[in-house]
């Protein structure tokens, strides 16, 4: 199956497994496998695009744009872009790099995107987005920005993991967690839901999961973003309790970037094949 098709006008969020772990790499590849169709649209939560990685000073990938691709960069940004554009809003609000400027690419060229502070802005720019034409939306790195879109019904995730010899063990236990819980189903309303319900709000620790004195039951949780536990941890509490989640975006597929790591050593660290199908291998080889 083409993971990157099922894309297509969807608002998609690229989350990751730790800093440049590849997220604005697959953003280039996915950007380049769906043109050809309506515009597409990408920001991020934060700055992805600049030449150099603002914490760490590593080089990072440039967003790539083409003609017709809509971009939401900082002000700040504009003045250096290699890029030719016109604006189609600026927005009142401001950032710590300035006002947010959304704009349509004339020309192919390479960009700084950015992103608002919040999640009703996020949902005023993309809704402005959608005016504008754009089909498919990117956000890059919005881990927590997730909820407040799945609500609409559109929104799809995927989930990037550099993997290296030292993370090895960890990185596959996270995989396996974000799959499992991506099955958990929402709660619909009027559903008969085994007791004790407990509702957790915000995020779900160990020391928030009720006792072993309690058996069975339901939890209801926020969403997949909010889940602290260990693989271990979460295995244990499937077999105690019926989980369901509140708001969920669809899971799209898991890119792994595999560095000094073979496929057949993390695919026997997963020990499920059905994950492993969902998982698309180091983007970056393809990308020119």
């Amino acid at each position: 199956m083409d993971y990157i098709k099922g894309l297509r006008d969807r608002t998609v969020f690229i989350v990751g497994s730790k800093k440049n772990a590849g997220k604005t790499t697959f953003l280039n590849y996915a950007l380049n496998r769906l043109r050809g169709g309506a515009p597409l649209g990408a920001l991020s939560v934060g700055v992805d695009g600049e030449a150099l990685d603002q914490v760490f000073g590593s080089p990072k990938p440039q967003v790539r744009a083409e003609r017709g691709d809509l971009l939401l960069c900082a002000e700040s940004a504009l003045k250096g872009a290699d890029l030719h554009y016109e604006i189609l809003n600026v927005y009142p609000f401001t950032t710590a790099i300035g006002r947010p400027v959304l704009l349509r690419a004339l020309r192919p060229g390479r960009a700084e995107i950015s992103g608002p502070e919040n999640n009703e802005q996020l949902a005023e720019i993309l809704a402005d987005m959608r005016r504008h034409g754009a089909g498919t939306v990117f956000v890059d790195g919005a881990v927590d920005r997730i909820t407040q879109v799945a609500a609409g019904g559109k929104a799809a995730f995927v989930y990037v993991a550099r993997v290296e010899p030292e993370n090895l063990d960890s990185s596959a236990a996270a995989i396996k967690l974000v799959w499992s819980a991506a099955s958990v189903p929402l709660c619909r309303a009027g559903e008969k839901l085994p007791e004790p319900v407990f509702i957790v709000e915000g995020a779900l620790t160990p020391g928030r999961v009720p006792g072993k004195e309690v058996k069975r039951g339901t939890l209801v949780l926020e969403d997949l973003t909010k889940i602290f536990l260990s693989w271990p941890q979460w295995q244990e509490l499937k077999a105690r309790f019926e989980l369901r989640f509140a708001a969920k975006p669809d899971l799209a597929a898991f890119v792994v970037n595999l560095a000094n790591v073979s496929r057949q050593d993390f695919e026997k660290k997963l020990g499920i094949p059905a994950l492993a199908e969902r998982i698309i291998y180091n983007p970056y080889a393809v990308i020119r």
